[in-house]
């Protein structure tokens, strides 16, 4: 009885959902004499020089995506509006003269697709011929030895080479602000503070050609006299302008400006900073005003986050910045997760040398619990740091620690071995970003050396190096092509057995994703000890990862974001591969393996949430956990979840 009122209880919806259905589609259908034009498909012809996406972003008619048109029951907001296609036809003529084609020729038609309603928009283009640049000629309106030193330098030479305005190149007025601005930048970092730039045209339309004056007013050649501090409040006029970079007496620079602004914003005692130029007489003397917000002398940070190696970790900071009045900042830190737990004091030196250089001592205590080991360190680290630049970074460091490292004996009923050593070492670090901002595009490259047993008060020699190179290629507007490659290797080690926090491991979130964190190599194969019926039998309990001297890994990720369908969600597909040697001499013994999976983003304002599922393509018996006849692994050995918060790299 219950089954038989469901079914009629199911039978009665399919009922009312088909009447309902076929009474929107006759609504629909009686509603076609009256419906407005609609635009049900738009394309562009002729058009040989830009795309029609591009042509498509300049104007206002839209047709019908295909999303919408499945939408039977409502097909509207796409109205073929004939004033509205004219102004397009209109834009998309300008679009091309201010491009270069004046002779260009826009028009259109309006064809019938099936039914009466839907109209097809077609935007005919006849380009014709560009106008063509011919000569080009750099005025400057000040003496001819200022003139012909301004010629000379490499960055007018530079910047003439790579200007939108070549001749034989089309005479595109749209980057006449382009061009002034980077004419401009050029006179300005000669010294002139006060240079104008125009651009003059004689464009002949019947021989398509148009000659160019680059014409610059110079104004007078200024070196900086006085500098002014506005909004300090805790320490020296003098300490502020020390820390910019400027001098009196210094030929004035639009870049070192622009610089001197940069190393005072990134500066920990600052929060805001601008150097301008204010009302003055122009001559050669140049008054800068430097207006400046300090941050506050002390704060405290707190930050939390979550991954599927560490679990949770957390790190609680204080800051205590404008030590002994010195500009000097000293900070505390205690970080914890479920791998490591670390307590650090740093004390930054600011200001060594140059604006551009700075010290750091740093001791510290730290635990680490890893799979295969656990190490107990308390150490100091003194480092050098000099920023070249925004783009290049380098640091020379001494490390010296004393290490208590316990690891599982194969028969892990026995007690764990203890390792205590002292290590020494001199390291040098470098880093280059070849772009910088929220969104790295460009190459990045980080070189490492370690020279280990420095000062000869080390228990282990070696020498350590490595380097990983990134490249970031913007494909699309939406799609980022991401690849890294790494590699390492450590030589000439006094010792065959070195602590294993010292040698190479792979695998993890932000490595080889096929593979758990640092599960990716060498293994050993631990056993468990029971006695049966009076007899000791050993079994199989588990292999554990014991690194390795020699290193190799790549990953290529392909990014692409969903904004147009889930604002802030994205996807991606990577093949990451690697190994990890017992010395650089046994490379041959242990091929590349690789991982190859895919994930979700999710860009929320604490950075990129991550979730990743890699699978082992080629996997080793250790990685499935074989040993011997046991074991018959599924879907979840082969494979990896990772979640974190970041990018994998």
């Amino acid at each position: 009885m219950h089954f038989k009122k469901s079914t009629i209880a199911f039978i009665t919806l399919c009922i009312w959902c088909l009447a309902f259905g076929s009474s929107l589609a006759w609504q629909a259908d009686s509603e076609e004499d009256v419906r407005e034009d609609q635009i049900w498909q738009l394309e562009i012809e002729g058009n040989d020089t830009f795309s029609s996406i591009v042509l498509k972003e300049q104007i206002a008619s839209e047709a019908h995506s295909f999303w919408n048109k499945l939408r039977f029951w409502k097909r509207t907001g796409h109205e073929l509006n004939i004033t509205t296609v004219r102004k397009d036809v209109i834009r998309l003529g300008n679009f091309y003269r201010r491009r270069g084609f004046y002779n260009v020729n826009v028009d259109y038609r309006v064809e019938t697709k099936g039914k009466e309603w839907k109209k097809k928009l077609v935007f005919v283009i006849n380009e014709n011929a560009a106008i063509r640049i011919g000569k080009i000629n750099f005025v400057f309106q000040t003496d001819s030895a200022k003139a012909d030193q301004i010629r000379q330098t490499r960055a007018f030479q530079r910047m003439q080479r790579r200007l939108p305005f070549q001749s034989g190149e089309r005479f595109q007025q749209i980057m006449i602000p382009d061009v002034v601005g980077q004419v401009k930048d050029v006179v300005r970092n000669q010294g002139f503070p006060y240079a104008k730039v125009s651009v003059e045209s004689e464009v002949d339309t019947a021989g398509l050609s148009a000659d160019l004056s680059i014409i610059s007013n110079t104004g007078p050649k200024a070196a900086i006299s006085e500098i002014n501090v506005e909004g300090m409040k805790s320490i020296s006029d003098r300490y502020v302008i020390r820390e910019s970079g400027l001098k009196i007496g210094q030929t004035y620079s639009h870049d070192k400006i622009q610089e001197a602004q940069r190393e005072l914003f990134n500066h920990h005692l600052f929060q805001f900073v601008t150097i301008g130029i204010p009302e003055q007489q122009q001559d050669s003397t140049l008054n800068l005003q430097m207006r400046v917000r300090e941050a506050p002398l002390r704060t405290i940070e707190a930050s939390l986050g979550f991954g599927t190696s560490d679990l949770v970790r957390g790190q609680l900071s204080w800051i205590h910045r404008n030590a002994f009045g010195k500009g000097h900042r000293f900070t505390a830190t205690g970080r914890a997760s479920f791998i490591q737990q670390l307590v650090s004091l740093d004390y930054l030196f600011p200001y060594f040398y140059n604006n551009k250089s700075s010290i750091v001592i740093s001791p510290f205590g730290e635990h680490q619990l890893e799979e295969s080991f656990e190490l107990f360190t308390l150490g100091l680290t003194n480092s050098y740091i000099y920023s070249y630049n925004q783009n290049l970074t380098g640091t020379i460091s001494y490390e010296a620690t004393k290490n208590i490292e316990r690891s599982e004996k194969r028969n892990i009923d026995l007690p764990d071995s203890t390792n205590r050593y002292d290590l020494s070492s001199l390291q040098f670090n470098g880093y280059f970003s070849q772009g910088y901002g929220r969104e790295q595009l460009g190459w990045v490259v980080q070189p490492y050396l370690e020279l280990s047993g420095f000062l000869n008060i080390a228990t282990y020699k070696f020498q350590k190096a490595s380097i990983d190179v990134r490249r970031f290629t913007r494909i699309t507007k939406s799609t980022i092509l991401a690849t890294r490659v790494q590699a390492g290797g450590i030589l000439k080690a006094s010792s065959d057995s070195l602590p294993r926090n010292i040698r190479y491991f792979l695998g993890g979130t932000n490595s080889v994703r096929g593979w758990y964190r640092q599960s990716l190599g060498p293994k050993q194969a631990n056993f468990r000890t029971q006695v049966v019926e009076g007899d000791t039998v050993s079994t199989f309990d588990r292999y554990v990862p014991v690194g390795g001297r020699a290193k190799f890994g790549f990953n290529i990720e392909l990014r692409q974001d969903l904004n147009k369908l889930l604002d802030g969600f994205g996807i991606s597909a990577f093949l990451d591969g690697g190994q990890v040697w017992g010395s650089v001499n046994t490379l041959s013994q242990r091929p590349i393996q690789f991982g190859a999976g895919g994930g979700f983003r999710y860009q929320s304002p604490i950075g990129p949430i991550r979730i990743d599922l890699g699978y082992k393509l080629n996997p080793s018996d250790e990685d499935l956990g074989i040993y011997g006849d046991n074991g018959s692994p599924g879907f979840w050995d082969k494979a990896a979840i990772h979640f974190s918060i970041g990018q994998a790299f």
